[in-house]
């Protein structure tokens, strides 16, 4: 992912829309490029500390961001091991439905 797709999401991962292997990408541009990561906190800081600043509640933004990329890392870490345990287990059952009918 370049800067120009990147900076094309943020909006759409700070509103949660971006599927799960776009997501994955996004976040790992944003942890390279300084550039990308500081229009996302900017974005952020627009989008989350305005109204909670209109509250009157504190807001740490580094530790925030920084919470919300790591879920979305921890996120395809999941997928991508579900999907290899749904992998073997398939197998397993083609290889005894195999073994089963000899």
């Amino acid at each position: 992912m370049d800067c120009k797709e990147a900076q094309r999401c943020i909006h759409l991962f700070l509103k949660d829309e971006l599927d799960l292997d776009t997501a994955y990408q996004f976040v790992e541009h944003i942890s390279s490029c300084s550039e990308c990561m500081e229009e996302l906190t900017v974005e952020y800081l627009l989008l989350e500390g305005i109204s909670r600043l209109e509250n009157a509640e504190d807001i740490d933004v580094q530790s925030e961001l920084e919470d919300r990329l790591n879920r979305t890392i921890t996120r395809k870490k999941i997928y991508k091991q579900l999907k290899a345990g749904l992998f073997l287990v398939g197998s397993m059952i083609v290889c005894m439905f195999l073994l089963g009918g000899v």
